[in-house]
Order: structure tokens, then C-alpha cells, then sequence
């Protein structure tokens, strides 16, 4: 590649050239960021969608993938790849160092495992890049394949239509399972979003709670057109069923008091919310207008069921003060600051705001504090606390959900082995696990200069 940098006549034309180029990429840039008009919702849905591809490749998303991709694999056909025959001996070799330590996680397991396993992670890492683990029979798969090993019977496993419906609930499952875990967490909750096709189950409670839970998560991770997306299909959908009994609804978010009629106002009104909170931070004059709408529903659904609560009073804030009724405007700013939600930075800061609308002029431009930014803040935070509540393993085994007991302590697995595997890989811990096994001998220090080869 040298030639480029020989200041020849040929290769300065080369470089004019080349300059031209970009200089008239740049004119054409700026002249559609200019002239070219507001993106179209299809556009925005697009970026969002091209934002979440490409996050899925993090170390904590990879990280995980690999640990599905060596539970997933250890029932599978050589047949399913190419690839996947090139590496299925280490996948198994991986997936019985684990499973033979200790049959409740991977505690077990040495620095010199994790180590190892590190190794091999590394000789495969463009494969589990490119691999989707959705090639692999499911985790239920897995479980029967134990089941049939142990009792000696042959048990028919899912295929075609009814694996996709399988796994398209395992994926939900797990994305709601792990969003509160401070172990892995909101990446790979997001990354089970990612892997979950709801547009592949019928229009059915399960789909749209599954369509609400996916809406919320991509709302946490600013991805405000996907998120959308999600939502205003739900509402449709919704709309087009009015009435339909919802027990799972009551189920999972404790409105055991409520009726049918008033858990479906109930379901309806958190769509809205969460659809206005999504417009409310995109940038375009629209989606305002579309958000205050959306707001507008909410209350209306919320004052039919008596709900009396932070994430109404914030809404109530905002709507107030975008039409200046100050009055009522801190009437709800006084109620929203005895929430246990806030700490007590947010409560002095309503306190500022409250201050604020007393002496505002007609027409001044919202308090800086009292923004979208902090009414999302509040939404997130009641979302969370309602998710916090749910005991999906209880709800799993009241539904008579197959596996449900091996599915959380498969989830429990997932975390513990993370966990260690990223705190013993570490370029810094990797170095210091070296120090230590050299001071435990020479054999062991041998051993792991091998792995790390």
C-alpha cells in the first residue's frame, strides 16, 4: 500500500480525485439535511433498527450468546452448519466442564477453567458472532433430551411452527426474567428482545404483554421509533379487541381487585403512556403534538380505574403547564414530590420548579427541570417497580409452564458463569491469575501460558 503515499503526479491526481469525491458527498449531505425535509416514520423505524443490529455485539451480549450458543448446542445435529461441526467438539468439551463441576452452576469451576474456556471462546469468537442461536434446538429441548437420558423414554420434541412459537416464548421469558438482574442485566435482556419475533405468535394476551414488555425495553434503550413500533401495534390491536379477558394482565401486574373491563383500561392506559413518553423525545413538532394526544388518553383511561398515582401526577404536570394552568400544574408537583420514587435531589428540584410556574410569565418556555426527560425518568422508574413485584417463576408455574424450575436455575447458571468468566478473562484479571498460579507453581503457570497462547 505504499504507493498511495508516493507523491508522484499520477498518485496526487489520485488524491484530487479522491478529494473531489468527498467534497461532493459533503455538498450532498448538507444540501439534504438543508432542503430534504423531516425523515419519514418508516426512516426513523429504519435507524432504530440498524442502531439495535449493531449493539449486539458488545462483549456482555457476546458474552452470553456463547453461553446459550454451548446449552443450546449440546443436543444438536452435526448437520446444522459447516461451522458448527468445525467447533461442536469444543462446545461439548465446554459444556461438560461445566455441567460435571456443579449441577446448580458453574462455581465450580477454576481460574484455570475459565481460563481455558477463554481460550477456545477466542478460537471460535467469529462463529458465535455470526451464528444464530436460533439454529439450535431450544432450551425446552434441552431439558426433554435430560429428561428422556435419565428415564430412558424417547420424548417427541418441537419442530417447525411449534419451535418457533417455543423459543419466541423462551426469548420473551428470558428478556423479563433478566432486565432487573444487576448481573447481566438491560443488554441482554435487550439482546432477547432482539431474538424475539412476535409478528411469528398469534394475535393472542401473551403476544401483546410480550409487545408491551419489548416496547418498555427499547424505550430504556432510546430506541423511541422502536419502541413505538411496538407500542402502536399493541394499542391497535387492543382497540380492535375491547373486552377481551385478560387473566395473565391481572396476573402480572397484581390488579387481582380489578374486573376484567377495568384491567383492559388499565392495559390500554399504560400503551398510551409509554406510546407518549416515546414521541414526547423524538425531535419533530408532530410527535409532540402526537405525545400530548397520547397523554390525553392515558388520564382519561387512569380516572376510569381510580388510579391516583406519581406517573399521573407527572403526566398531569406536563399537560398543565403546556397549557399554563399553573394552578393545577403545582397542585400536581406538590403530589408528585411525596413519591418514594424521587430521591431527594428530585424532590428540592421539584421545590425549584414549583418556585418556577409561581413567578412565570405567560408564554416563557417550560422550567429547565421539569422536562420530557425527567417525565420519562418517573414513567421508567413506576415500570420498573411494577416489574420488581412480579414472581415470574410463581406466574410460569401457576400457568403449568413445562421446565419452569430448570428454566430459572438454566437463568441462575447464565449469571453465575458471566459473571466469572468476564471477571477472570479481564485483560487486567487474566495478568494478575497469571502472577497467581505461577506463585501456586510452575506446573500450573505452564498450563495456563498454553492458554493464553
Amino acid at each position: 500500500m505504499n504507493y498511495y503515499f508516493n507523491f508522484t503526479l499520477y498518485n496526487s491526481n489520485l488524491i484530487y480525485l479522491s478529494m473531489k469525491k468527498i467534497l461532493l458527498l459533503l455538498i450532498v449531505i448538507l444540501f439534504n439535511s438543508c432542503f430534504g425535509g423531516e425523515k419519514t416514520d418508516e426512516e426513523l423505524l429504519a435507524i432504530d433498527k440498524e442502531i439495535l443490529a449493531e449493539s449486539m455485539e458488545s462483549d456482555k451480549v457476546l458474552s452470553y450468546k456463547f453461553a446459550k450458543i454451548i446449552i443450546r448446542a449440546s443436543v444438536a445435529e452435526d448437520s446444522i452448519s459447516p461451522e458448527f461441526t468445525e467447533f461442536k467438539s469444543d462446545l461439548t468439551k465446554i459444556f461438560n466442564t461445566i455441567s460435571e463441576h456443579n449441577v446448580e452452576g458453574s462455581e465450580g469451576l477454576s481460574v484455570l477453567d475459565y481460563i481455558s474456556i477463554y481460550r477456545d471462546y477466542n478460537k471460535m469468537k467469529d462463529f458465535i458472532k455470526e451464528a444464530d442461536e436460533d439454529d439450535f434446538p431450544t432450551l425446552l429441548e434441552v431439558f426433554i433430551a435430560a429428561d428422556a437420558t435419565s428415564s430412558g423414554h424417547k420424548i417427541n420434541v418441537p419442530k417447525g411452527i411449534a419451535k418457533d412459537y417455543l423459543q419466541n416464548i423462551e426469548h420473551s421469558v428470558l428478556s423479563a426474567i433478566v432486565v432487573l438482574s444487576r448481573d447481566i442485566g438491560k443488554d441482554v435482556s435487550l439482546y432477547e428482545c432482539f431474538k424475539t419475533k412476535p409478528e411469528l405468535l398469534p394475535d393472542s394476551e401473551i403476544k401483546t404483554l410480550l409487545q408491551y414488555f419489548r416496547g418498555f425495553v427499547f424505550f430504556e434503550k432510546k430506541l423511541h421509533y422502536l419502541s413505538e413500533d411496538e407500542i402502536s401495534r399493541n394499542i391497535d390491536w387492543l382497540n380492535a379487541n375491547e373486552g377481551i379477558d385478560l387473566p395473565l394482565t391481572r396476573l402480572m401486574f397484581q390488579w387481582g381487585n380489578l374486573s376484567n373491563e377495568e384491567t383492559y383500561t388499565g392495559l390500554h392506559s399504560l400503551n398510551y403512556l409509554f406510546r407518549g413518553c416515546n414521541r414526547l423525545m423524538m425531535e419533530r413538532d408532530i410527535d409532540e403534538e402526537r405525545a400530548l394526544e397520547d397523554f390525553e388518553v392515558f388520564l382519561e383511561d387512569s380516572k376510569k380505574i381510580g388510579l391516583d398515582n406519581e406517573v399521573i401526577w407527572s403526566v398531569e404536570s406536563y399537560l398543565y403547564l403546556k397549557k399554563e394552568k399553573n394552578d393545577k400544574a403545582i397542585a400536581a408537583l406538590k403530589k408528585l414530590k411525596t413519591s418514594d420514587l424521587l430521591s431527594s435531589d428530585e424532590k428540592e428540584r421539584i421545590d425549584e420548579s414549583i418556585e418556577y410556574v409561581k413567578n412565570r410569565e405567560s408564554g416563557k418556555v417550560l422550567n429547565g427541570f421539569y422536562d420530557k426527560y425527567f417525565l420519562g425518568k418517573i414513567t421508567t422508574k413506576y415500570m420498573l417497580s411494577l416489574l420488581a413485584e412480579i414472581d415470574w417463576q410463581k406466574i410460569m408455574e401457576e400457568q403449568n409452564v413445562p421446565y419452569t424450575k430448570e428454566m430459572f436455575a438454566t437463568v441462575d447458571n447464565f449469571k453465575s458463569f458471566i459473571e466469572n468468566y468476564n471477571k477472570y478473562t479481564s485483560s487486567e484479571n487474566l495478568e494478575k491469575a497469571g502472577d497467581e498460579l505461577m506463585k501456586q507453581g510452575e506446573g500450573l503457570w505452564d498450563k495456563t501460558k498454553g492458554l493464553l497462547d
